[in-house]
Formats: structure tokens, C-alpha cells, sequence
């Protein structure tokens, strides 16, 4: 086989192998946008949660920053 046809292989090889990553790229993208987007919703639903009760209401993150709304009058 010449090298000239070695080389065309090679390239074609590694251009078969960046599509693909690039297919797993977009994948991904598609996928943490899904993600964003349902991590912001879930945020809404809890906001509103938060603030439609009436009661006072501490509430703990994961750092242990705690938030309290005062109970309404």
C-alpha cells in the first residue's frame, strides 16, 4: 500500500473518530440543557412554595446556611 493511501486512511480514520465525539459533544449539550432547565423548574416550584407559606419557616441548604421567612401577618 503506498503512503499516500496509508495517510488517506489515517485521516479518514481520525475524521470517522471526530465526528463521532462531536456527536457525543452535542449529545451531552442536549442533555445538560434538559438538566439546566429542570433544575430551574424545580427552583420555581420550591420558591413559590416558600413563599406562599404563611407560617415561619426556616429552611437548611447543604452548606448550612439557613433562610427564614418570617411568619406573615
Amino acid at each position: 500500500m503506498s503512503k499516500t493511501c496509508q495517510t488517506e486512511e489515517r485521516l479518514d480514520s481520525e475524521l470517522a473518530g471526530l465526528r463521532q465525539r462531536a456527536a457525543k459533544l452535542e449529545a451531552l449539550t442536549t442533555e445538560y440543557k434538559r438538566l439546566e432547565e429542570a433544575l430551574r423548574e424545580s427552583q420555581e416550584v420550591l420558591h413559590r412554595i416558600f413563599e406562599s407559606v404563611t407560617d415561619s419557616t426556616p429552611v437548611n441548604d447543604l452548606d448550612g446556611i439557613t433562610r427564614c421567612k418570617p411568619k406573615s401577618k
